[in-house]
């Protein structure tokens, strides 16, 4: 089975396991961490606030794949991988964040992927990301797929842009590595 597809597999398995079990053994938590619950990283990037709140995740995953094609498939295969790295950039850049829950972080490097390979329409929900990035982190946020009191975590939307450049990088890489057979 090629590595992208067992990537792929993992995807599936983490959000089915961090959804169908109870969120608050799931959930990225601060607290949690110290006590050596580090299984964490990972699960609370897929885990969600409500039914609602994942439907909304996944639907801004469908639309990026409409935009995107295919070509997504590597993008979302290195989900599993970012999962952890967007978990240690939240300890880092939010010290005051002590749950979190959702997907949306790494919908921004998914956000990367279809600026770089959706075209213009991709380029276009690019900006529009980055501009609501900006609003959120000036301005604080809500949204209404998540339940009162929880307000959006604009540090993981910036961490998965930032995330998304690095893979970016890494597949271009990889890519030039292919092409001149090394």
């Amino acid at each position: 089975m090629p590595v992208e597809r067992m990537l792929l597999a993992t995807l599936v398995v983490l959000l089915a396991a961090a959804n169908l079990l109870p969120g608050e053994a799931m959930e990225w938590n601060r607290e949690a961490f110290g006590e050596g619950q580090w299984w964490r990283l990972w699960t609370g990037q897929f885990c969600h606030w409500s039914a609602l709140h994942l439907a909304g995740n996944l639907a801004a995953v469908g639309a990026i794949a409409l935009i995107t094609g295919r070509r997504i498939q590597r993008w979302l295969s290195a989900l599993p991988l970012l999962a952890p790295l967007l978990s240690l950039f939240l300890l880092a850049a939010a010290p005051a964040l002590t749950h979190y829950r959702g997907l949306s972080g790494l919908v921004g490097a998914l956000i990367v992927g279809a600026a770089l390979e959706g075209g213009a329409i991709g380029r276009l929900l690019g900006l529009a990301y980055l501009a609501k990035l900006g609003f959120d982190a000036m301005r604080g946020g809500s949204s209404p797929l998540l339940p009162e009191g929880i307000s959006t975590t604009w540090q993981a939307h910036l961490g998965g842009i930032l995330l998304g450049i690095a893979t970016a990088a890494a597949l271009r890489y990889r890519r030039a590595g292919r092409l001149s057979g090394s």
